[in-house]
């Protein structure tokens, strides 16, 4: 293929990616509008967010094998089809459950464009350009998961044709229209000419198990945690057992399983993974806090909450451009505890400059730990792909690439579950000290209202209880029962009356206080996360009973001991 149809080819793949990752994060600053709009509880808003990463985690590794027996570009085609679909469907939702479904199929498309994406670049491009092709996909699905506040933000603000939040998920139709004409008839048709079966046992193993996990998770809060959601822990761990033992019996008959059990013999794919694992835990448990306190707690528009992102985002393009010359310099397990550490200093950073009283997020004060924060996440992500596939072997190499989105998607999904799970619980715990402060300081404003005296102490009560019942409840976001509405009573609906304006000051400062609280409280444990993740950067070196020969073609040695790998997926053609 030419140089300039293998391009254009090219850039449909990346729109593909573009469009998939930003639906990762870009759904978080809609969450105001979707309560608001569809009526969707806390839990319903969680799934929302989770059903698409774990939908797409267990579908990718199926979607890679079935794109190798029925043809990549085929099955790219189909699924760039399919997820436009899907994105309108959810943008037509007209209520929580729908939407749910909807965002699942989604997820669903999501991963069957990605699983061909990396095979059909490879086979776009002469392996001399591989590493130059690879670093733009790898820059562009970075980019586009961290730029999905920014862009949801400023489409909500646009208000298009007064779609609101549904402008988030009607953008994808102009852009699959694009991406499919881009790519039809320009990429390689990529068929194996020995394809895998598909491991369906192992799929429905794996997609059942972290579905009674993440669901309980989801919706444990919420419901209180009943006996069945415990069950379905239970159950979720027998399965997962049953799955490991299914794919280690598979590949002793000579078949092909989802994940190749021998890998994790290999402690840089192991450590690697587990790393992975827990940072996209961390990072989508991060931009979910964000937007929770920015829009819930103080209030914030969602352009105004999607800004928030635009310093970590940049962040992120310096330390992804920066990454391949600090790797060349020093080496990979250093740029990644550098970068890691780096991510945990700044949440750290901004843990201490939030202060709760100031009811604010300080953009001036933030602003730096933002950058800094991006540009350990750049610095992070990009080399780490290599890192874990630095052990494979030219026959491994394959299974092992496709392990790696699956482990972040996952991550993510269980991520913002624990991390919500935990921030509500700060929410609920912030509330001993915000209301009480936020109590006496309503008793003294009373004082210069026109409020009755004798009733002033029985306004700041009636306030105390109900901030209290509304914060500590499985809603936060909803008034807690009987403190809505105009009272029955006509003499207690007059006092209510003139005591408004107070009352309406004291529930943003309470609110705003105990989100910032609850807000600082759990950037301290990611912050603990994000250097716990740099320790396991120390025992990311080669396995000392490894034979050299099972080193994929592409990695190197170095002087020191270390191995790096360029990963070359696929059969190249002449680009």
């Amino acid at each position: 293929m030419t140089a300039g149809p293998a391009w254009l080819a090219l850039a449909g793949c990346l729109l593909g990616v573009f469009m998939q990752m930003l639906d990762t994060t870009i759904v978080n600053i809609a969450l105001p509008d979707l309560t608001v709009d569809l009526g969707a509880s806390t839990s319903q808003q969680l799934l929302v967010l989770t059903v698409y990463t774990l939908s797409f985690a267990c579908t990718l590794l199926t979607a890679a094998t079935l794109g190798g027996r029925y043809g990549r570009r085929r099955l790219f085609l189909i699924a760039m089809i399919a997820f436009t679909v899907t994105s309108m469907l959810c943008g037509l939702a007209t209520d929580p459950v729908m939407l749910i479904v909807f965002r699942g199929a989604q997820g669903i498309s999501a991963a069957l464009i990605s699983a061909q994406t990396l095979a059909l670049i490879a086979a776009l491009f002469t392996r001399e350009r591989h590493g130059l092709v690879f670093g733009i996909y790898g820059a562009v699905a970075g980019l586009a998961a961290i730029l999905g506040p920014v862009v949801g933000g400023l489409l909500v603000h646009a208000d298009v044709a007064g779609w609101g939040w549904r402008t988030i998920f009607f953008v994808n139709l102009p852009l699959g229209i694009v991406a499919c004409v881009l790519a039809w008839r320009r990429l390689p048709a990529a068929l194996d000419p020995d394809p895998d079966r598909p491991d369906i046992v192992g799929m429905m193993l794996s997609a059942t198990a972290l579905l009674l996990l993440l669901y309980p998770l989801a919706v444990g809060r919420e419901q209180q945690w009943p006996a069945l959601l415990w069950v379905m822990l239970g159950a979720a761990v027998v399965l997962s057992v049953a799955f490991v033992w299914q794919q280690k019996r598979l590949a002793a008959r000579g078949g092909t399983p989802l994940l190749r059990m021998d890998l994790f013999s290999s402690r840089r794919f192991a450590v690697g993974l587990g790393m992975s694992l827990l940072f996209f835990s961390v990072f989508a448990g991060f931009f979910f806090t964000v937007s929770i306190t920015a829009q819930f707690g103080l209030g914030y528009s969602a352009l105004e909450t999607g800004l928030l992102a635009l310093p970590f985002a940049c962040g992120a393009a310096v330390g992804s451009v920066a990454s391949p010359w600090a790797v060349a310099r020093v080496s990979a397990p250093r740029v990644l505890l550098g970068g890691v550490l780096t991510v945990g200093v700044a949440f750290a950073w901004i843990a201490l400059v939030l202060d709760p009283a100031s009811e604010t997020l300080p953009a001036a004060a933030i602003l730096a730990p933002l950058v800094l924060g991006g540009v350990g996440t750049g610095s992070f992500v990009a080399p780490l792909q290599a890192v874990i596939l630095s052990d494979t072997s030219a026959e491994t190499v394959g299974s092992a690439s496709g392990t790696i989105p699956t482990v972040q998607q996952i991550g993510a999904s269980i991520g913002l579950a624990l991390v919500t799970m935990f921030f509500f619980g700060q929410v609920a715990g912030q509330t001993d000290t915000s209301v009480p402060a936020v109590h006496a300081e309503l008793v003294v404003a009373l004082e210069d209202s026109p409020v009755d005296p004798m009733f002033r102490p029985a306004v700041a009560d009636r306030f105390t209880w109900c901030a209290t019942r509304q914060l500590t409840s499985p809603h936060p976001e909803r008034p807690a029962t009987g403190c809505a509405g105009t009272p029955a009573n006509s003499t207690v609906a007059a006092v209510a009356a003139e005591a408004q304006p107070w009352t309406q000051s004291a529930a943003r400062a309470v609110t705003a206080r105990t989100f910032l609280g609850a807000f600082r409280t759990t950037l301290w444990v990611l912050a603990a996360l994000a250097i716990g993740v740099g320790c396991l950067t120390l025992v990311l070196r080669r396995n000392d009973n490894r034979p050299a020969s099972t080193m994929g073609d592409g990695a190197v040695e170095s002087s020191s001991g270390e191995t790096r790998e360029t990963i070359r997926p696929g059969r190249p053609r002449s680009g």
